[in-house]
């Protein structure tokens, strides 16, 4: 039986099985317009190979400078020890300047000053016999007065050196003739 007062159903806004779209906006005609205050664009990170080529240029630099100091100081720059046997051979001092006539003590800073000469000397030779020589001329000149037979306990270990520092110049090319004045 039908019913006479059907009243229908009513109607449902989405249904189902249709394709749903979503709301629309107004879009103005016309170009566009980026907003007034726009964000800056990010900055461009450095890629991984420009990276890696400013370290190895860096290395590279690191290198050469390491290898151009040592040529310098093995080839270029004269040994210390060297220098002071030349200095030894003119008659001046350890560092070149002329000997003052008069009393030859040496300070406590001039001894440290001749020491170090020898010191830095990359002859294994010249640093032994130069430091030795150096060593017992400060320690005989600290004797005290009336204490110079105590003198003799060093002309052994002195005799050494000194032939010693010779034969290690004249290995360097330079003749040292201490007996002369």
């Amino acid at each position: 039986m039908t019913d006479p007062h059907h009243t229908q159903q009513p109607e449902q806004p989405y249904q189902q099985g249709a394709p749903a779209y979503p709301p629309q906006q107004y879009q103005p005609a016309g170009p566009v317009q980026p907003p007034a205050h726009t964000p800056p664009a990010p900055a461009a990170s450095p890629n991984r190979k420009q990276i890696i080529v400013a370290v190895a240029a860096a290395v590279a630099v690191l290198m050469l400078t390491a290898a151009g100091l040592a040529v310098y100081e093995g080839f270029i720059k004269e040994d210390s020890g060297v220098a002071a046997c030349k200095a030894m051979r003119d008659g001046k001092k350890m560092d070149g300047s002329p000997k003052a006539s008069g009393d030859d003590k040496l300070t406590e800073k001039e001894y440290r000053a001749a020491r170090k000469v020898f010191e830095d000397s990359r002859y294994a030779d010249i640093r032994e016999h130069g430091t030795g020589l150096v060593d017992i001329a400060w320690q005989v000149q600290q004797l005290g007065d009336g204490q110079e037979m105590g003198a003799l306990a060093f002309i052994g270990p002195m005799g050494t050196h000194v032939s010693g520092l010779q034969t290690a110049c004249a290995n360097q090319g330079v003749i040292v003739n201490l007996n002369k004045k």
